[in-house]
C-alpha cells in the first residue's frame, strides 16, 4: 500500500469552492476499484491549503491505471481553475 499526499492552495477567492469541488471529487477517486482510501483535510493556519490524502494498492495503481484512466479528468474537472499552479504530490511508504 502506498500514501498519496497532495497539496492544493487555492485561488485567491475560491478557498470555499475549492473546498467543495475537493469534497465532490474525492467520490470520483474512490470509484477507482484500487483506492484504499481518499480524503481531505484544511490547513489551519492557511485556510485555502488544502491536503489531499489517498491510499492506493500500489504506486502503479495510482500514477499508471487512475492518472491514465477516464476517472482522472473527472476528478480534475471538479477542481480546474480553483488551485493555484500545479499541486505538490508525493508518495509515502511504510517502512
Amino acid at each position: 500500500m502506498i500514501t498519496e499526499i497532495a497539496i492544493f492552495t487555492a485561488v485567491a477567492g475560491k478557498e470555499e469552492e475549492l473546498a467543495q469541488g475537493i469534497i465532490r471529487g474525492l467520490d470520483v477517486i474512490r470509484q477507482h476499484p484500487e483506492c484504499i482510501s481518499a480524503h481531505v483535510t484544511r490547513c489551519i493556519e492557511q485556510p485555502g491549503r488544502f491536503m489531499v490524502t489517498n491510499s492506493w494498492s500500489t504506486l502503479e495503481a495510482h500514477t499508471v491505471d487512475f492518472r491514465e484512466g477516464p476517472l482522472f479528468p473527472q476528478w480534475r474537472s471538479h477542481i480546474t481553475g480553483l488551485f493555484e499552479g500545479a499541486p505538490e504530490v508525493f508518495h509515502y511508504q511504510a517502512f
